[in-house]
C-alpha cells in the first residue's frame, strides 16, 4: 500500500513538472514565420497607424552616437536590424513611427545580447553634445517592467528657438522574451516624436511573442 502511494506521489510530481514546461511551449528558437507572425502590425495602435514601404533598417549613426564608445554599442546591434522578422510602422500624416526586429535562439544567444543591452545603456546614457542653439544628448530609457528584462536609451535634439518638442528623437529599446530578442525603434521628426509609445509598443510586443512560444510546436 505505502509503495502504491508513494508511486502515485512520484507519477503525480512528474505531471505536474511538466505541466509548465508543455505550457511554456518547446524552447525551441522560433522560425523566422512564427517570429514574423508574432510581430507588432499597424492594427495594434490603431487607425492611426499605416505600414511604412520605407522600411528603415538604421538606428542611430555615429555623429548622432557622439562617442566612439556609443558608436561601438549601437553598432553591436545590426544583427538584428538584418533580421527576417521585422515590421516598420508609421503614423499616418506625420513623419514619426515605430520599427520592430526580433530574432530568436538559444537562452546563450539570448544572454549575449542582454549584455548588449547593458552595454547599450551604460555607454550611451548620459552622452551630451550641445551646442550654442542646440540641446542634444542621450538619457537612459524605461518602458517598465516587460519581458525577462529591457533596456532602452533615448537620443533627442532640441532647438529651443524653434520649438521645446525635439527637433529629431528616437527610442532604442532591447527586450529579452524567453528563446526571443527583440528591438523596438521609436522616432519622430519635426515635433511628431510621441515619447510615450516606446512604453506602448514594448506592453504590446512581449505578450505576442509569449504567445507564439507557448503555440509552437
Amino acid at each position: 500500500m505505502r509503495s502504491a502511494i508513494l508511486g502515485g506521489l512520484a507519477a503525480s510530481v512528474l505531471l505536474a513538472s511538466a505541466v509548465p514546461a508543455t505550457a511554456a511551449g518547446s524552447g525551441k528558437p522560433l522560425t523566422p514565420a512564427q517570429l514574423r507572425a508574432a510581430l507588432l502590425t499597424p492594427e495594434d495602435f490603431g487607425d492611426d497607424y499605416t505600414p511604412n514601404t520605407k522600411r528603415n533598417r538604421e538606428t542611430l549613426k555615429a555623429d548622432q552616437a557622439h562617442t566612439k564608445k556609443c558608436a561601438k554599442a549601437v553598432g553591436a546591434l545590426k544583427p538584428l536590424l538584418r533580421s527576417k522578422a521585422a515590421v516598420f510602422i508609421d503614423k499616418e500624416g506625420d513623419p514619426a513611427g515605430i520599427r520592430q526586429f526580433a530574432l530568436s535562439g538559444t537562452s546563450s544567444a539570448v544572454s549575449s545580447w542582454k549584455k548588449a543591452g547593458m552595454v547599450m545603456v551604460r555607454d550611451c546614457a548620459g552622452v551630451k553634445a550641445n551646442t550654442r542653439t542646440a540641446k542634444v544628448g542621450i538619457t537612459r530609457l524605461s518602458v517598465g517592467r516587460v519581458g525577462s528584462w529591457a533596456y532602452g536609451i533615448r537620443y533627442s535634439k532640441v532647438i529651443p528657438e524653434m520649438n521645446p518638442e525635439p527637433i529629431y528623437a528616437t527610442d532604442l529599446v532591447l527586450i529579452g522574451a524567453g528563446n526571443t530578442v527583440t528591438l523596438l525603434v521609436s522616432d519622430g521628426f519635426f515635433a511628431t516624436f510621441d515619447p510615450g509609445l516606446s512604453r506602448r509598443a514594448a506592453e504590446l510586443a512581449v505578450p505576442k511573442l509569449r504567445d507564439a512560444q507557448r503555440t509552437a510546436s
